[in-house]
């Protein structure tokens, strides 16, 4: 019956599945049939509150120094960025010279700021759960960030799907536009 429908058709069934929902509710458990896969390069610290996400799918790799690390931008205001890449360019050659002698023990010299490659499936249900703890204003920055652009992502397939996915903080702005 979907696929018979107009644009104009699935905006309404769509809003009508979501009117009556508030910031603080789950969608409909029919959301949980559409699925998405992202593929994501995350520091220590943002994966740290992303593996929190226990409904989504999570496969990581080991951490990897040749990914970069992640500066968050206090660093860049206090005019402390060239000195904070020095200690990430000691740290790594001393990862370097751990991994030859002790493997194992090797990762536990890296920082937050050290990043990993994550395969994450989550279906559209646990996004909005996710978008409404982590896009919301209050959220540490650097899932915020990952978490917005997950969502700019995933809304290029589904617009209407995401309708109101947003920061918890954003939902009532949101919602009042959907609904005029």
């Amino acid at each position: 019956m979907a696929g018979r429908m107009d644009e104009r058709q699935r905006l309404e069934m769509m809003q009508a599945a979501l009117r009556h929902i508030r910031s603080y509710d789950p969608v409909l458990r029919e959301f949980e049939h559409v699925d998405l896969l992202f593929e994501l390069t995350v520091s220590a610290s943002c994966f740290a509150q992303l593996k929190r996400h226990r409904m989504a799918t999570l496969t990581a790799q080991d951490y990897d120094p040749d990914l970069g690390v992640t500066v968050p931008p206090a660093i860049g205001e206090i005019r402390m960025a060239e000195s904070f890449m020095d200690v990430m360019t000691r740290t790594n050659e001393i990862y370097g010279q751990m991994r030859q002698a002790a493997f194992a023990a090797a990762p536990y010299i890296l920082t937050n700021a050290h990043r990993r490659r994550v395969a994450m499936k989550v279906n559209a249900r646990e996004l909005y759960h996710m978008v409404r703890l982590r896009a919301a204003r209050d959220a540490q920055w650097d899932i915020r960030e990952l978490t917005e652009k997950m969502l700019a992502a995933a809304r290029q397939v589904m617009p209407l799907t995401l309708l109101l996915a947003s920061g918890k903080d954003g939902f009532d702005a949101l919602y009042g536009q959907t609904y005029q």
